[in-house]
């Protein structure tokens, strides 16, 4: 399972490259007002599958744990008598008001779901190398192939890109269904077991997360223009980035969780989330040296015009990456019979963001205040629950401040010696940093090196 883990972190980050890769071309060719465009599209159809249809994700984590099961019979009626209704009225109301074109968004929204119900599927049935693949590394080769096709036709632009999205999607779905065809087994259906309730709290969930994530784009659009929701956009997809180290958890260990909750094992639970916080850290420290040592670099990349928001963009690198080396806290407690907890948490920081919106209210920006102050809130309320869970915490503060020794290093000599504008000694800083700290963590007892030896076994 560790190597799992391990190999879907490196999958998640070539994802985030490829992501990033083709958010720079977006606005190379674009502009950040243009990517600011087409990424308020993106969001509001994602805000739509987040506050509507995402909690079935959460169902498939948590039920299909069980080997050789399915809930076929659950997702036939969720599908017909709920996703195909609501999008049907949604796309009617549309076109009613003269908007059909937006009817794109609902395309998009199922194709979504589609995917994500079966990638969430696979990872529950210990498939998971194909499904991160699929969802991480496929989708986007995709979306950067068919933007070289769409600019070499000259018929880039807004448009275009947010229907290539939706191709993206179905690509996705077509891989998903071939390789199922070829590794079917008989499956027991469980759907009787399912509870509605329990899927209640996980789209409560949802819904105040989409609240979070990408309602902020959608508001800063509305309020002050394409350009600063491109800012915001690209701050977002900052975040992605960093979330390449958090996001596989979600994605490897929630039906592991799943498991070893309902076996009653708490002390395995906590023993896991200490591995993942220190695997999760290898990547942290060299992405921290990238992001706050290499501001500069990094925007210039993206589009020069991003320099004036440097320190915006450092506080918010921070915060994210330091929320991110706190574990799956999220994932433990939705997997652990607290998702009451999960949603009171996340309900407290997003009052707290809203606060601070308006406090910030008269700055352009005002939108990244919020989300840094919701986000740093969140994980160590969350952090502080699941310790309390668990008897104590997973990581002594002692042992996760000296994680922070190296990348803290580093960070200093960048700046002592004024190195933060170079690409060459960012790539060189950044790899002394990862190596330092692969060596350190295979040399530990009980890091990379046993666990490799004991997925052997």
């Amino acid at each position: 399972m560790n190597i799992v883990f391990f190999m879907s972190v490196i999958l998640k980050g070539i994802g985030a490259i490829l992501e990033v890769l083709l958010q720079v071309l977006i606005t190379r060719k674009l502009g950040v007002d243009g990517y600011g465009t087409f990424s308020t599209w993106i969001n509001t159809a994602d805000l739509l599958f987040w506050i509507l249809f995402s909690a079935l994700t959460k169902c498939n984590t948590y039920y299909l744990s069980k080997k050789n099961t399915s809930v076929k019979k659950f997702k036939t009626k969720y599908y017909s008598r709920y996703v195909i209704p609501v999008l049907l009225v949604l796309s009617a109301g549309l076109v009613i008001s003269g908007n059909g074109m937006y009817c794109v968004i609902c395309v998009i929204t199922v194709l979504e779901l589609l995917t994500l119900d079966q990638s969430s599927t696979l990872l529950a049935q210990n498939r998971q190398m194909v499904s991160l693949t699929g969802e991480y590394v496929f989708g986007r080769i995709v979306l950067i192939v068919g933007f070289f096709v769409l600019y070499g036709t000259g018929h880039l632009g807004s448009t275009s890109l947010v229907l290539l999205y939706a191709v993206q999607y179905l690509m996705i779905i077509v891989l998903f269904v071939l390789y199922q065809l070829r590794k079917k087994v008989p499956l027991q259906d469980i759907s009787s077991e399912v509870s509605i309730k329990k899927w209640g709290s996980y789209q409560r969930a949802d819904i105040i997360q989409s609240l979070i994530v990408q309602v902020p784009v959608i508001l800063q659009y509305i309020c002050s223009g394409a350009f600063e929701a491109g800012v915001v956009s690209v701050v977002m997809v900052v975040k992605k980035l960093i979330n390449f180290i958090s996001g596989p958890t979600a994605k490897v260990f929630l039906p592991e969780f799943s498991r070893l909750y309902r076996s009653g094992e708490k002390g395995k639970i906590r023993e896991c989330y200490a591995s993942i916080m220190r695997i999760q850290m290898l990547f942290a420290g060299p992405l921290s040296v990238v992001l706050i040592g290499y501001p500069a670099v990094i925007l210039r990349i993206l589009e020069d015009e991003l320099l004036n928001y440097t320190f915006l963009f450092v506080l918010c690198s921070a915060i994210f990456i330091f929320a991110a080396t706190l574990g799956p806290c999220s994932g433990v407690l939705q997997m652990t019979g607290n998702e009451k907890k999960d949603n009171r948490y996340r309900e407290i920081a997003l009052a707290v963001m809203v606060v601070v919106m308006i406090i910030f209210r008269n700055d352009s920006l005002f939108v990244l205040y919020g989300l840094c102050a919701q986000a740093l809130l969140e994980e160590i309320m969350k952090y502080y629950c699941v310790s309390k869970w668990m008897g104590r915490s997973p990581v002594k503060v002692k042992t996760y401040a000296s994680w922070w020794i190296c990348p803290g290093i580093a960070i200093a000599v960048i700046y002592i010696f004024h190195l933060e504008k170079s690409f060459l000694y960012m790539i060189l800083m950044t790899g002394i940093v990862f190596v330092i700290g692969t060596v350190s963590e295979v040399r530990k007892e009980g890091g990379v090196k046993e666990m490799i030896k004991k997925r052997r076994k």
